[in-house]
């Protein structure tokens, strides 16, 4: 999957989770094969997250945000069917998850709030439309199969009321490849890693398409979300021994250093700029050599644990 992570303003963080939630609607009650609605457009909160919904009661319909439902279709094709999913259960085969519209938001209860990552998937109804096009909406690739087609999710975050450079971006369909085999269009639960936006006040999803016309985006506008984890970030004066450890050099070329000035024992895991996980281990001595000579140049995080706490810095591989 390729999950692009546009990193403007990131300097070196200091995150220490105190509590971690995770949003996973199972507590929530419906009767069999319904949806989440509410006339008054009153979201829902759940695990430190609050779930915007909009109603329209002109013309009676869910008209944005999100819907927690138990509805289980991956085969129905069309408008009919808002609320199925091409996985057809929850993550990990739950029995419930929540179903997104375009700029749908999310909210943290607590000022001082992560959201750590949420696993994602699509809709039948999107799915069903980019694998076969209906009356509204291209089949992706085309005729020939060759069409650069697209359908990405940008996650954007808020704090303090405006919203941040940083930006998370996944594609829940991509045809852009020369090698026609490779493309695809995401049918089961993908794990998005938002750590890097730090503390929010909110999310917001915005979607697109390459497949657009007079009126805008005709690739259903819908996705899904489930396991939506947040963390309560603890203040920097309970960070301070990690705040205070040695990453020489950096930049770096093949190797760089911790120093680890008290000889504590530790762990440290360093991730891609995409979230993927590519090292992690312990470490109690003085200094310890990391040697990253396989990777390729750019932007990578090393996130080092202490007693509960962390602390996350960006590095960078020339």
């Amino acid at each position: 999957m390729k999950k692009t992570i546009t990193l403007l303003s990131i300097a070196f963080s200091i995150i220490a989770s105190a509590q971690t939630n995770v949003a996973d609607f199972e507590s929530f009650m419906l009767t069999a094969n319904s949806a989440y609605s509410n006339t008054n457009s009153i979201g829902f909160q759940t695990a430190g997250t609050y779930f915007e919904h909009k109603y329209d009661t002109s013309f009676s319909f869910w008209s944005g945000g999100f819907a927690y439902t138990n509805i289980k279709d991956s085969a129905t094709a069309g408008f009919s069917n808002l609320y199925g999913v091409k996985a057809l259960n929850g993550y990990n085969s739950s029995n419930m998850f929540a179903v997104g519209q375009q700029r749908s938001l999310i909210k943290t209860i607590s000022p001082t709030n992560a959201i750590d990552g949420f696993y994602i998937t699509n809709t039948t109804y999107a799915y069903k439309s980019m694998l076969l096009g209906d009356a509204f909406a291209k089949k992706f690739g085309g005729t020939s199969g060759n069409d650069p087609d697209f359908f990405k999710v940008t996650i954007r975050a808020y704090h303090a009321g405006v919203m941040k450079n940083d930006s998370v971006e996944f594609y829940l369909a991509d045809f852009r490849f020369s090698n026609n085999a490779l493309d695809y269009i995401v049918d089961n639960w993908q794990w998005v890693n938002t750590s890097s936006l730090g503390v929010v006040d909110s999310i917001r999803f915005y979607l697109y398409s390459s497949d657009n016309g007079a009126f805008g985006m005709n690739t259903p506008a819908f996705f899904a979300v489930d396991n939506v984890t947040t963390s309560q970030q603890v203040g920097l004066n309970e960070v301070a021994y990690l705040n205070n450890l040695s990453i020489y050099p950096n930049p770096f070329e093949n190797k760089f250093t911790i120093k680890n000035t008290d000889n504590l024992k530790l762990s440290y895991e360093i991730f891609s700029i995409n979230g993927k996980l590519i090292n992690a281990d312990v470490i109690s001595e003085l200094q310890n050599e990391i040697n990253l000579s396989d990777l390729e140049e750019g932007i990578y995080f090393i996130k080092l644990r202490l007693n509960g706490k962390s602390s996350v810095k960006k590095i960078v591989k020339y």
